[in-house]
């Protein structure tokens, strides 16, 4: 007589991670799918999105399905207590689950990051010698004239004393 275990053990759900993870991104698309069309998903709509992600395990022996009906049921879980990103985040935390989307994502910002290096140190050569030129011509044109005189308090020049320039 075969005994019904209640629980299945997370040791028991990590030996199944490659099969969930090869499943990830068909319920992860068919969740973004819905939801871009109608917000949250409901109950039936999340049974809908794990059916659709299941249609790609192929036959699976009675215990396997039980383990992998126990690791969509925990994922659901989740959605419905703390949300999506919640939900992922387990997934990622727990069996290494990662959509390709996202894996390229990561990659164009650390592409991007470089560029901003680049154009940053660029611009910070450009302005480098902006100042050197400013600063050298600042210098040429006090050497020439004399330094107006300084009356008021903000450092302007009065207004009386124009240096003798009409």
């Amino acid at each position: 007589m075969l005994q019904n275990r209640p629980l299945v053990t997370l040791e028991e759900m990590v030996t199944e991670s490659e099969l969930f993870q090869s499943v990830y991104p068909d319920l992860i698309g068919e969740m973004e799918r819905i939801e871009n069309a109608r917000g949250k998903l409901n109950d039936f709509q999340l049974m809908l999105a794990v059916a659709h992600a299941k249609n790609g395990l192929g036959v699976l022996s009675y215990e396997r399905r039980q383990i992998i009906n126990a690791i969509f049921d925990s994922f659901i879980n989740l959605y419905r207590k703390n949300g999506r990103m919640s939900a992922e985040r387990w997934a990622k935390e727990t069996f290494g689950c990662y959509i390709e989307s996202e894996l390229e994502d990561v990659s164009d910002v650390v592409v991007r990051i470089e560029e901003l290096h680049h154009l940053i140190h660029d611009r910070e050569t450009e302005l480098l010698q902006m100042y050197r030129e400013l600063y050298m011509l600042e210098n040429y044109t006090q050497k020439d004239e004399p330094a107006p005189a300084v009356d008021s308090p903000s450092g302007e020049p009065n207004a009386s004393n124009d240096g003798g320039r009409s």
